[in-house]
């Protein structure tokens, strides 16, 4: 039994705490809505309230990267899943590719003066994409793409990853159709 005129502290503490919560919350929404801008969308550097409102300064810690506005300038990286410089692309029609399932690599390109196909692909999670050469006969070659997958119930991370895969040729591949094939 508590005496007579005793405080239930942890009902008043979660009642502070809910007042603090609401109160910083109101603050975080009153910061991020009600800040000035000036120019083209870019924050102001003042503190001065923009019509009328109140706004308070947000200091943001350092280690917070903000990306600066698009310029309007393209992009100077190179687009994914294309030829890669120095490489040649196959002649229309030279690929066939018709044998894959949905999912495996279709962009290839030539290098090395043809003796290389260069197959560009993308592998996610704990999946493992290989390629090798099969059959090279005078009129077409035939290559090989294996995509190995984790064993049932293994945990894999939610990523995915460019890659490239090389497979050497015994001849320049030339005017000879290319074709790929699932692998083993």
């Amino acid at each position: 039994m508590q005496p007579p005129g005793a405080v239930l502290r942890p009902s008043g503490m979660r009642i502070t705490g809910k007042i603090l919560g609401a109160g910083a919350l109101l603050l975080i929404v009153t910061a991020c809505g009600g800040g000035a801008t000036s120019g083209a969308g870019s924050p102001s550097s003042s503190s001065a309230p923009s019509s009328g409102t109140a706004s308070t300064p947000v200091s943001v810690p350092s280690s917070v990267s903000v990306a600066p506005p698009p310029s309007g300038a393209p992009p100077k990286s190179q687009p994914t899943q294309s030829v890669p410089p120095g490489d040649t692309a196959l002649a229309p029609g030279q690929l066939d590719a018709s044998a894959l399932p949905d999912g495996y690599p279709h962009d290839v390109s030539l290098a090395n003066g043809g003796t290389v196909v260069v197959i560009q692909a993308e592998e996610a999670g704990c999946n493992k994409l290989s390629a090798k050469a099969g059959e090279q006969t005078p009129s077409q070659v035939v290559i090989l793409v294996t995509v190995a997958k984790p064993p049932r119930g293994q945990m894999c991370p939610f990523h995915v990853r460019e890659v490239t895969l090389t497979v050497p040729l015994s001849a320049p591949l030339g005017a000879r159709k290319l074709v790929l094939r699932p692998g083993p």
